[in-house]
């Protein structure tokens, strides 16, 4: 496949689940997302759509990128299988957001070769190569999140609860317009925040989830960290 045919349909292909994931966010079922209760046979086409595509353009993203890993609590997945697939939200909601960055980069290297280069079909090199792995696990007595990423240029670090809770607040404040709005999300999230380890975690957090549903992709990728929160 010539260089501009696959910058198009990578293009087309990123642009496409992007869009399933606007409509997906939505459609998630309240107070705790787990999977769509609504649109759901027009998902089902788009995931129908966006597999069909992955299957003619997998092997050209394992030549020009890593192949990414997820991994929450000990299990493992593909996150590109996951992107189109119906996955359990709190696997799927990162995953998507793993994948739309690394098709950029894939785009930004298209863009700087000649556009009548052929590339061949085989994946370069993609044998022994670390995949991208985010890694999100709370441990001992102060939890923490271990979160890796080496394709998106993340360094390893450990984040406790405390910086969990920071990070949530910093994305509230940055994806909230409305002042309003804003203020009753923090409050409930400053709730649920000062009942971790009591028995009113499990409420808050549904409170907190509720007052937050319209603003789901926001705190998607702190959901694997918060759903641990709840088995402790």
């Amino acid at each position: 496949m010539k260089v501009r045919e696959l910058a198009s349909r990578v293009q087309k292909f990123h642009d496409d689940l992007e869009s399933h994931f606007a409509l997906w966010s939505q459609s998630l079922q309240q107070p705790i997302p787990d999977y769509p209760v609504r649109n759901v046979e027009k998902l089902r086409e788009q995931t129908n759509s966006l597999a069909r595509q992955l299957g003619t353009l997998r092997a050209y993203i394992e030549r020009f990128m890593q192949s990414t890993i997820m991994t929450v609590m000990g299990q493992r997945w593909d996150a590109y299988d996951c992107a189109v697939s119906n996955d359990v939200s709190v696997r799927k909601g990162p995953s998507i957001e793993a994948v739309l960055p690394q098709l950029q980069q894939m785009l930004g290297r298209l863009e700087s070769m000649s556009q009548d280069e052929e590339i061949p079909l085989e994946s370069k090199g993609s044998q022994g190569r670390p995949g991208t792995v985010n890694i999100y696990n709370l441990h001992g007595s102060h939890s923490r999140v271990n979160i890796q990423s080496n394709d998106r240029s993340v360094n390893v670090s450990s984040i406790t609860e405390q910086q969990v809770f920071s990070g949530i607040r910093e994305a509230v404040g940055q994806g909230v317009s409305d002042a309003s709005e804003r203020k009753v999300i923090l409050g409930k999230l400053d709730a649920l925040e000062k009942s971790v380890h009591s028995d009113d975690f499990v409420s808050k957090y549904k409170e907190f989830i509720n007052i937050v549903a319209d603003h789901m992709t926001i705190i998607l990728p702190f959901l694997p960290a918060l759903s641990q929160m709840l088995g402790r």
